[in-house]
């Protein structure tokens, strides 16, 4: 259908939308303050990133803070939480906080990523210096929604029109506890407007993990009049209270992350068809993601995966700059696995430049 757009950009047209989000999602935590010191050694920070966002001040000395509300809170700079790296500003929080990366080692091979460590990174991350902070505002990078769900349609800037790409088939675990599997795609798009269409979905239901997936569905979801709230249990158009994906305009969100309170996660399934599917449980849990924000880390990620066939994460251990307003800091992440072989468990090397 045409959509007239002008020169707007699908970047534009999300963060139309983020406005709306900033105070969607909450950090459950207790208060503003300081926890018991981290283990320091040599400016290295290690906090565990397992099932809740690790947020932290940076300084002379990086500590990790509690935080009751993100959304209203200065005192944190960085976030982790899995694989994702949020900073407390753009659409993530009020801070101000905004990144760049350097990426000296953007074009490593995938050799290469998988013979680094800690120590023959070190001297790349001590190569960075004042002189490489950038002066043109426009390198910087404040954070945006980055849903699990996106790149399920097409925007033809030459004729002004949307299209479903059906192509883009994800895996999804459901909101609850107890969480049933689906498997869908959009199939079409109608009735567009600025606001949003008539969205059609295709889609399949797995009970539980393992079960046999029952016959696939279409449903129309109208987002041309607000937020349609969809579960994939019932089948049915739902409401705040009991949802797995949300139609908001041309952003579908899902009830995980920083998006909603349930345990909801989405795998985009990159290489298998819709049809191919029989099994949405039988992906590895860790390749499920939750919505979450970011910039700089998520135009420029800081590890590879599975370059061993096992599912491991491979830092790149590319330098990344972190202005929090009042100073300049450098960032090289450095771990994912505890000494134990714990994951989730993020170590990173910081120090002030300005």
């Amino acid at each position: 259908m045409n959509l007239s757009m002008g020169t707007h950009r699908t970047r534009g047209l999300r963060a139309a939308i983020l406005a709306g989000l900033v105070g969607f999602g909450a950090a459950a935590c207790s208060d503003d303050d300081v926890t018991d010191p981290p283990t320091q050694d040599d400016k290295v920070l290690t906090v565990d990133a397992d099932g809740r966002w690790a947020f932290v001040r940076l300084g002379e000395t990086a500590s990790e803070v509690t935080v009751s509300d993100r959304n209203s809170s200065t005192a944190w700079d960085i976030a982790f939480n899995a694989t994702r790296v949020m900073l407390n500003g753009g659409a993530a929080g009020p801070g101000e906080v905004r990144g760049y990366c350097i990426c000296q080692n953007a074009n490593a091979t995938d050799a290469q990523v998988q013979g680094m460590t800690p120590e023959n990174q070190l001297a790349a991350f001590e190569a960075v210096t004042a002189a490489s902070i950038p002066t043109d505002d426009a390198a910087w990078e404040t954070d945006v929604l980055d849903p699990a769900i996106a790149g399920w349609y097409s925007y033809d800037f030459q004729t002004h029109t949307v299209t479903a790409d059906p192509s883009q088939v994800w895996r999804i675990r459901g909101a609850g506890q107890n969480p049933e599997y689906a498997k869908f795609h959009v199939t079409d798009i109608s009735d567009a407007t600025q606001a949003g269409g008539r969205v059609t979905i295709e889609f399949a239901v797995q009970p539980a993990a393992g079960e046999p997936l029952g016959a696939a569905q279409t449903v129309v979801l109208d987002g041309r009049s607000g937020p349609v709230y969809f579960d994939f249990a019932t089948g049915q158009v739902s409401d705040a209270s009991n949802w797995d994906i949300v139609l908001d305009g041309f952003e579908i969100r899902i009830n995980g992350g920083v998006s909603g309170d349930g345990n909801a996660a989405a795998l985009h399934s990159l290489d298998e068809a819709f049809e191919d599917i029989d099994d949405p449980s039988d992906a590895p849990s860790a390749q499920f993601r939750a919505d979450a924000y970011g910039g700089v880390f998520v135009e420029h990620p800081w590890y590879r995966y599975n370059l061993d066939g096992f599912h491991t994460i491979f830092p790149t251990f590319d330098v990344y700059l972190i202005d929090t307003g009042d100073r300049v800091y450098k960032v090289q992440i450095t771990g994912y696995y505890s000494v134990t072989g714990d994951a989730r468990t993020i170590s990173f090397r910081y120090e002030p430049l300005s």
